[in-house]
């Protein structure tokens, strides 16, 4: 009887201290994820800058965070199991974080509208803006997509407002000034100046906002020629042809607009490849609208079944609320529209 309670007892005491140690053990529960947007976050073993380093960790890796004692500090594990405390200003906030990656959400349902490569220090962000939040710094120059197009009113130029006019004071006459002895001034740009921001993703699939100063599109050869006083914003190749040598000859949508606008674009043309004078000449043109992106096009090439095809929207100017969608074909060289519709925004 004595060797059955002394057993017994063993068993219940083994049981209680296997408890305790997965009590003890047990990790802390994910409260969510972020990233690290500092360019060097270091991990404190307590959540005070008087306590020992743990160690660091560079800008934009995931991390989970266990603890938000909505102070200065986050308690996180790292991918490697390290855990201790950060600030939180080095991170994304959980409302942050859930809105950027809805944003990668959303590329994944668009299709790239034009190509080209970043400077070599360039601010990702979190919405279109100088002020945005600052998602990670990319270093190196680095090929993107750009999926779509928004913009911002350039800082200093924002509309001011009138101040009432002064009370009419007696003319006072002034002798007339040497007209040489003076360069007459040069008169600032009447209204806001905007600038352009793209929604971008590299190639390892980091994405965010970037001004378009910080990227350089890669725009053909033989549209960027014929571009006139355009900026091109997007393009995409509509059928392509090889002549004897085989070298390859596009048929190009070039979208383009004015410099310092808020229009995606203002212009569409349609470029082919004249093979008697060897270079591209203008197909087709549409302008002075209010183009927006996305652009749908469906490439097809000699030989293939049926014609290409693109879509453009723009804006009604006599009806804001509604957008127009036009469909056009492309035969030969020979532009023709299919259809348009309208649609509410």
């Amino acid at each position: 009887m004595k060797m059955f309670f002394r057993s017994l007892f063993l068993i219940l005491f083994s049981l209680l201290l296997f408890g305790c140690n997965n009590v003890v053990n047990r990790e802390p529960d994910i409260l969510y994820k972020t990233i690290t947007t500092s360019k060097l976050t270091y991990i404190y073993e307590k959540a005070v800058f008087r306590s020992n380093r743990l160690g660091s960790i560079p800008e934009g890796q995931t991390i989970s965070v266990l603890l938000e004692p909505k102070n200065r500090w986050l308690q996180i594990r790292t991918s490697s199991g390290l855990v201790g405390w950060i600030e939180t200003r080095d991170v994304l906030t959980h409302s942050q974080y859930d809105e950027w990656q809805q944003l990668g959400k959303k590329i994944e349902s668009l299709k790239p509208q034009a190509h080209g490569d970043t400077a070599e220090e360039a601010n990702l962000r979190l919405r279109p803006g100088r002020e945005s939040i600052k998602v990670l710094k990319l270093t190196g120059a680095r090929p993107v997509e750009i999926f779509s197009v928004a913009h911002t009113i350039k800082p200093g130029t924002e509309p001011k407002e009138q101040k009432p006019e002064p009370p009419v004071k007696k003319p006072v006459v002034e002798k007339p000034k040497n007209p040489s002895s003076k360069k007459p001034k040069k008169k600032k740009p009447e209204g806001p100046v905007y600038e352009t921001w793209y929604l971008v993703r590299t190639s390892d699939g980091i994405f965010g906002w970037l001004l378009s100063g910080l990227v350089n599109l890669t725009i053909p050869e033989d549209i960027a020629r014929y571009a006139e006083n355009k900026q091109v914003l997007s393009w995409h190749i509509l059928s392509a042809a090889k002549d004897s040598n085989g070298q390859e000859h596009p048929t190009y949508l070039s979208l383009e607009r004015d410099h310092g606008t808020n229009q995606d674009f203002d212009r569409v043309r349609v470029l082919y490849w004249n093979p008697a004078r060897k270079r591209h000449e203008l197909s087709y043109r549409i302008q002075n609208i209010l183009g927006v992106l996305p652009v749908e096009v469906t490439r097809v090439d000699p030989g293939q079944p049926g014609f290409p095809r693109f879509k453009i929207h723009y804006l009604d100017e006599e009806n804001p609320g509604e957008v127009i969608i036009e469909e056009y074909e492309l035969n030969g060289v020979q532009v023709k529209k299919l259809n348009s519709i309208r649609e509410k925004i």
